[in-house]
C-alpha cells in the first residue's frame, strides 16, 4: 500500500513543499493535489515544467519505490500542504522518465537548441506597411520629426511593461531563490495573484485590435489636401 506524507516551509512568502511517496510495489498512477491557497510552481527542467505538473499538482505514472516531489507556491503554509488525492497501480505502463518522443520531452532530455543571444547577429525590426502610413500621415512627419505616442497613453502602455516583465519573471523562475525574488519584484502576493489573471493580455489584445482597425482605417483615408485648399 503506498504511503504518503508531505511538509511545508516558508521563505519571504514563498511555500516550498515537499512531499514523500514510499511503498509503491509496481508502476502506479498517482495524483498529489496541492492544498495550499496558490498556484503550484512545479520544478522545471530546460525551462519546462517537469513531467507531470501542472497549477494544481502533479499526475503521472511513477516507478515502484520511493519518490520524494517538490514544489513551490506563492501562499501561507497553513494547514496540510498537499494531498493523495489518488493512487492507482498500473503494471503496464511507462513510468515518468521513460524517454518519450514528444517535444517536450526531447527539449528535457536535450536541453535547449537554441543559439546563444549573443551569436545571433541583431537585426533590426521592419515597420509594418500601416506603421509607415501612421507615420507619414502624422502632422509633422515629413523630414526627422518623430512620431510620440499621446501624454495619456504612454504611461499606460509603460505600466503594462512593468506588468508583463514581472509576470514573465514569475513565470520563468526555476528555483526557490528566483520565485522569491520575482515574487519580491512584483510587489508581494496579493499583486501576484493580480498577476495570475489574464485581465491584462485581454485588455492589450483590446486595444491592438482597436489601434490596428483604426490604423487600417487612417492609412486608406487619404486627404487631398491640394485640392481642398482650392475649394476653401
Amino acid at each position: 500500500m503506498v504511503t504518503f506524507d508531505c511538509s511545508a516551509s516558508h521563505h519571504d512568502g514563498v511555500a516550498l513543499v515537499t512531499v514523500h511517496l514510499r511503498r509503491l510495489d509496481v508502476p502506479t498512477r498517482v495524483t498529489v493535489r496541492n492544498c495550499l491557497d496558490g498556484p503550484v510552481w512545479p520544478p522545471r527542467s530546460e525551462g519546462l515544467p517537469e513531467a507531470g505538473w501542472s497549477e494544481t499538482g502533479f499526475s503521472g505514472v511513477l516507478a515502484p519505490g520511493a519518490h520524494a516531489l517538490g514544489y513551490a507556491t506563492p501562499a501561507q503554509p497553513e494547514g496540510q500542504p498537499a494531498e493523495l488525492a489518488d493512487a492507482v497501480a498500473v503494471p503496464e505502463a511507462d513510468p515518468i522518465g521513460a524517454r518519450s518522443g514528444g517535444p517536450a520531452d526531447v527539449v528535457r532530455e536535450l536541453g535547449d537548441p537554441s543559439p546563444p543571444a549573443d551569436a545571433v547577429p541583431a537585426v533590426e525590426p521592419r515597420e509594418s506597411p500601416v506603421a509607415t502610413a501612421e507615420a507619414s500621415s502624422a502632422p509633422g512627419a515629413e523630414g526627422d520629426h518623430p512620431v510620440r505616442l499621446p501624454s495619456a497613453v504612454e504611461p499606460w502602455l509603460a505600466e503594462m511593461e512593468r506588468r508583463v516583465d514581472s509576470a514573465e519573471a514569475l513565470a520563468a523562475a526555476e528555483t526557490l531563490p528566483e520565485a522569491t525574488a520575482a515574487v519580491r519584484g512584483a510587489g508581494g502576493l496579493a499583486e501576484v495573484r493580480a498577476l495570475a489573471d489574464d485581465g491584462d493580455e485581454r485588455r492589450l489584445r483590446l486595444v491592438a485590435r482597436r489601434a490596428r482597425r483604426l490604423a487600417d482605417r487612417r492609412a486608406r483615408a487619404t486627404i487631398p489636401v491640394e485640392t481642398l485648399s482650392t475649394l476653401a
